[in-house]
């Protein structure tokens, strides 16, 4: 199965104070023919929440290498997607679901791959909802 994950769902995952058990049950049961697509900001979302978790004492140096080793682990597709013709869909989607366009770049995506979306974010779900996107629940 494909699934797209916003890095607010995979911070739940390893963040100790913003645990999640739906994140750990989603993360613990996954098939290793799932992937996982994620745009390329993921990686840069993921890596500043980290440096921010580690800056503010909520992880040490050696929980953001356990983490990025915890991450490795899974079938994670980086999608490259970029240009005017594809800022120009995240656009109209941003602005039709009242959307962030990080925010709108992982619907797009989720629809572009005809993908469910796994998302902690209350405004993407509805969203999500509105664009006829299936979510992890």
């Amino acid at each position: 199965m494909y699934w797209v994950v916003d890095a607010s769902f995979a911070a739940a995952l390893f963040l100790p104070d913003e645990t999640s058990s739906g994140a750990r049950m989603f993360f613990a049961g996954l098939k290793p023919s799932d992937v996982l697509w994620v745009p390329l900001l993921w990686w840069h979302e993921i890596t500043n929440v980290l440096i921010i978790a580690e800056r503010r004492k909520r992880l040490t140096p050696a929980d953001v290498t356990k983490t990025f080793a915890l991450l490795a682990q899974f079938n994670i597709e980086t999608d490259i997607l970029y240009g005017t013709r594809y800022s120009g869909r995240i656009y109209e989607i941003a602005k039709t679901c009242h959307l962030t366009a990080y925010d709108a770049a992982y619907l797009e995506l989720a629809m572009r791959k005809d993908a469910a979306l796994a998302t902690l974010d209350k405004q993407l779900v509805k969203a999500s909802n509105l664009s006829g996107v299936s979510l992890f629940s």
